[in-house]
C-alpha cells in the first residue's frame, strides 16, 4: 500500500509532527531550492529526536551534476544516520556520465540512495536502468520550480503510471511528489507508487517555506489511510 513522506525544515517541525509521524520523515530547506539541504548538525539532531519511530531521509541540496561534489555531499548526509539519502538529478549533457561515475560512491555507502527526477525539467525515464545498474535504491519524481503548479499539472495519469511501472520493473523504490495536495491522494494512490511526498500541503496557505501545521498533516495521514482502506476493500 502507498505510504507517505513529510518534509520538515527544522527540529521544531519534527516536534510538531511527532503525534502524526509519516512513514518517512524527510529533511530539507525549502528556501534553498527544490531539494535545498539542511546543515548536517540539524539533520543529526532530528534523527536523534525521531529515534527510530519512523524512517528518515535527507536531501543533499541542488548541486551541479558533478560526481565528485555529489559524492562528498552524499557521504556527509549519510554520516547523519538517516535511512535514505536523496539526490536531485537535473538536466545536463553529461548526466549519464555523472550517474555512472557516482556508482562507486553509491555502492560504497551503507545508506540507500534515492534519485530525484523532475517532471518540469525533462525527466528522462530511460535513465532508470542506469540508476539501477549504478546502485541506486529508488527514484522519485518531483517538481523543480515551486510556483503553485503541482505534479499533475506537468504529467498525465498515463505518464505517472508509466513511471511507476518502469521504476518497479527495475526493482526501484518509487515515490511521487511535487506540490501534491490532499485532494490528489485518491487519484495518485491508484498508480501504485511506494510513497507520496508532501511539503506545501502541510504548510499554511500551501506555502512550502511557511510553518508546518499538525492539523494539515493529520488530514494527509487520514486521506492516505482512507485511500488504502478503499483499495483493500476493492482488490482484497
Amino acid at each position: 500500500m502507498t505510504k507517505w513522506l513529510a518534509s520538515v525544515q527544522s527540529l521544531k517541525e519534527a516536534h510538531i509532527l511527532l503525534p502524526v509521524l509519516p512513514d518517512i520523515l524527510d529533511m530539507k530547506q525549502p528556501e534553498k531550492g527544490a531539494l535545498g539541504a539542511l546543515d548536517i548538525e540539524t539533520i543529526s539532531q532530528i534523527v536523534d529526536f525521531i529515534a527510530g519511530r519512523c524512517q528518515t531521509s535527507a536531501t543533499i541540496g541542488d548541486l551541479p551534476m558533478n560526481a565528485d561534489l555529489i559524492s562528498t555531499a552524499m557521504m556527509a548526509v549519510a554520516a547523519s544516520r538517516v535511512d535514505y539519502v536523496k539526490i536531485g538529478l537535473f538536466p545536463n549533457p553529461h548526466l549519464k556520465a555523472c550517474i555512472a561515475n557516482l556508482a562507486p560512491s553509491v555502492n560504497a555507502l551503507s545508506t540507500p540512495v534515492i534519485a530525484v527526477l523532475f517532471a518540469d525539467k525533462e525527466a528522462d525515464l530511460a535513465l532508470l536502468p542506469l540508476l539501477k545498474e549504478s546502485g541506486f535504491h529508488g527514484v522519485m519524481i518531483d517538481t523543480a520550480i515551486k510556483k503553485g503548479q503541482h505534479l499533475r499539472t506537468h504529467w498525465s495519469a498515463i505518464q505517472l503510471s508509466n513511471f511507476v511501472k518502469q521504476a518497479h520493473q527495475q526493482g526501484l523504490l518509487c515515490g511521487l511528489a511535487g506540490a501534491l495536495r490532499c485532494k490528489d491522494i485518491a487519484a495518485l494512490t491508484q498508480h501504485g507508487a511506494d510513497y507520496l511526498g508532501f511539503r506545501s500541503a502541510l504548510c499554511e496557505q500551501q506555502q512550502r517555506t511557511s510553518q508546518l501545521k499538525r492539523v494539515l498533516a493529520e488530514q494527509i495521514q487520514q486521506a492516505i489511510k482512507l485511500s488504502s482502506d478503499e483499495k483493500i476493500a476493492k482488490y482484497g
